[in-house]
């Protein structure tokens, strides 16, 4: 049998069906036999890359959590985000914990049993959680489930949009 789309030789065939189908237990592949990278390090034996984080708002401003992973293009230097009031500060810190959760979240993706970074996700998110609470009951909802309709007042348009900026 021969594939002429993809021009898969015979022998690739002949391999599969010896090496692949031959190890069928009850109807399934017994993968003990095949030679697969743990790519996803299920294993105890990761890199401890808690020590190679940058500072979230370094991270932020750069676009990388990871030192190690950082490469700056050419001679590019990145300008930090200058907060101008307490609600610009306070928007940047909300930020910037979102771009770490965002960049451990995909660590995490592939590493799934990393306690350090697991704890330091939780860290961020209990953060995040404190700085979001602080913003809004200064400055009004960010989210819908920041909206608080118990006075039976739909209060979007109290306060300026983040966009806006200040008046």
């Amino acid at each position: 049998m021969n594939n002429n789309f993809y021009e898969i030789p015979n022998d690739w065939y002949n391999e599969f069906n010896n090496n692949f189908m031959n190890s069928m237990d009850n109807g399934m592949p017994n993968m003990n036999n095949f030679n697969i990278p743990d790519m996803f390090n299920m294993n105890n034996n990761m890199p401890n890359m808690s020590n190679d984080l940058a500072d979230p708002k370094v991270a932020l401003d750069r676009g990388n959590l990871f030192n190690s992973l950082y490469d700056p293009y050419k001679n590019y230097k990145y300008r930090p985000l200058k907060a101008s009031n307490k609600r610009e500060e306070l928007l940047i810190d909300i930020l910037k914990h979102n771009f770490a959760l965002t960049e451990l979240n995909l660590y995490l993706d592939v590493n799934p049993r990393n306690m350090n970074m697991i704890n330091l996700y939780n860290r961020y998110l209990t953060n995040k959680k404190r700085l979001v609470d602080e913003y809004e009951k200064q400055f009004g909802p960010l989210t819908l489930e920041g909206l608080n309709v118990g006075n039976n007042s739909w209060n979007w348009d109290n306060s300026p949009w983040p966009w806006e900026g200040t008046k």
